[in-house]
């Protein structure tokens, strides 16, 4: 490539990157867990420029994701590991004129604890990825996560993926591909190099040898990429002398957490590789797992090198340039969303109020948002007032999963403002209010760095009012999902009028 890297490459929530080279343009997809649609695809011709064209499940009949609610699972640090369900690592690979993604949907029990929860793997296809009309899923059943697609020399097909706990360790198995059909009992080939939590594998046949790439140390401060290869599909596979292929554990790099990539070749033949990693200062990463990319050197049966160059930046990157995205494929809801319930026109939004609040674990309010791109930036809307019922809150919402988000919003019945914040992975609890005189409308606005966000409402013509500020360590987990800025309306069934609604604004 030509270009410069500027990274991360998706900005944003991104976790979990695959990648495939298709006609000479690289698309990519990324887990997405409680959000609807789910499984973005981006293209790009370049590595440099991303354009977010579509979304792989994008359709209410696809697959269900009332099961996405969110663990909090207490370490004995005193920190928690905060694990949300859903639509977890996908893997993408093209195969005689048609793209395929394999996933898993993890669905959790009625408890809403960990080990309550079962997966559930399926695979979905397109003959045009541009045209986003993927099929419905073809389901078969492991009790893992992570699976990807490996098409052998006689178009036989493979899945390799992580079965879970209390090991985590790789399986290979047969699959048919048009029936999900298991053709062969799935057999044990590597119980990972040293770190356990062996996730996230990917097959790569090159000069006689199967590569198995996987992650290990889990997703958080030991995540690492490590590496094993056998001159059989099925094994034995010996672990690189030299492993861990990387990691940024022990390093004083901006970006760390780097682990969970995808090897990959450009249209000349030149070897990538993306990987998941988090921006991290000052104990601070607001956004969460995103994905980046580096260059590989990969010489003739030997073990990729990767270039760390491109993954030790210092802040001088932090406010890298977000994707592109149409009029359409920026817009997600929660889980199994009643998209009935809203009317999107240009600068103004219709939302039809509902009693579910943001707290719920399994159901969906009525929240409709945008990924947060930029770790600078505002997001801002004007808020109508409902005259024909008023027993309505609604507003402008950061929000990363059922127990953690920050809601400032207009209480229509009782003429207040108020702010909420909460984050029970971290015991942060706070709710303050304002007596406001309501007129016509309210506008709502929330500016964010990396290390504070600042909250302010206005009516009419007056100047902001400041409500405060919060530390964005308060949202700062051990987490799978990243931020969502969104817009909200709770109460009586009355529509809500939202009009110029604004994210990553500079």
């Amino acid at each position: 490539m030509s270009h410069q890297i500027q990274n991360p490459i998706i900005t944003g929530f991104a976790p979990d990157p695959s990648v495939c080279l298709i006609d000479g343009m690289f698309y990519l997809v990324n887990s997405s867990f409680h959000l609807f649609p789910g499984l973005p695809v981006y293209m790009s011709k370049d590595l440099v420029s991303w354009t977010h064209i579509g979304n792989a499940i994008n359709s209410r009949s696809q697959l269900s994701l009332e099961g996405a609610s969110t663990f909090i699972a207490p370490w004995d640090d005193g920190t928690a590991m905060v694990a949300t369900g859903g639509l977890y690592a996908p893997t993408i690979r093209h195969h005689k004129n048609t793209t395929y993604i394999i996933c898993t949907n993890v669905i959790h029990g009625p408890t809403n604890k960990p080990g309550d929860e079962h997966s559930e793997q399926f695979i979905v296809h397109t003959k045009d990825i541009r045209s986003g009309n993927w099929s419905d899923p073809i389901c078969f059943s492991f009790p893992g996560i992570d699976p990807s697609l490996f098409f052998d020399d006689e178009d036989r097909v493979y899945v390799q993926i992580c079965k879970t706990g209390p090991e985590f360790h790789i399986y290979n198995m047969e699959l048919d591909i048009k029936t999900g059909k298991v053709l062969t009992e799935p057999s044990l080939i590597w119980k990972g190099w040293t770190r356990g939590y062996t996730e996230g594998p990917h097959i790569y046949k090159k000069d006689g040898w199967y590569y198995l790439l996987c992650a290990e140390g889990g997703t958080f401060r030991h995540h690492m990429l490590s590496m094993a290869r056998s001159k059989q599909l099925s094994g034995p596979y010996e672990p690189y002398e030299n492993n861990p292929l990387y990691t940024s554990h022990g390093s004083e790099n901006y970006v760390q957490n780097t682990g969970h990539g995808d090897l990959f070749q450009d249209q000349k033949g030149h070897w990538w590789v993306v990987i998941l990693g988090c921006r991290i200062w000052k104990g601070r990463s607001i956004m969460g797992r995103e994905t980046f990319v580096t260059r590989v050197d990969w010489k003739e049966n030997e073990w990729p090198v990767i270039d760390s160059a491109a993954l030790e930046y210092h802040r001088g990157f932090s406010n890298a340039t977000p994707v592109e995205v149409n009029s359409t494929t920026a817009w997600v809801y929660l889980r199994d969303a009643n998209i009935d319930r809203y009317d999107i026109q240009k600068s103004t939004i219709k939302i039809k109020a509902d009693s579910v609040e943001l707290t719920s674990q399994n159901e969906s309010a009525s929240f409709l948002g945008q990924r947060q791109r930029r770790l600078e930036g505002t997001a801002s809307v004007t808020v109508l007032n409902p005259q024909a019922q008023k027993s309505v809150r609604a507003g402008l919402a950061l929000y990363k999963d059922e127990h953690r988000f920050l809601a400032l919003m207009v209480n229509f019945l009782e003429g207040i403002v108020v702010f909420e914040g909460i984050n029970r992975a971290k015991n942060f609890f706070q709710t303050e209010t304002q007596n406001i005189t309501i007129g016509d409308s309210l506008s709502l606005r929330i500016d964010y760095t990396e290390l504070s966000l600042q909250l302010f409402f206005k009516s009419a013509e007056e100047a902001w009012h400041s409500f405060g500020a919060v530390d964005t360590s308060v949202l700062t987990d051990f987490d799978f999902t990243g931020p969502v800025i969104g817009i909200f309306a709770i109460g009586a069934d009355v529509d809500v009028e939202f009009v110029n609604f604004e994210v990553d604004t500079t």
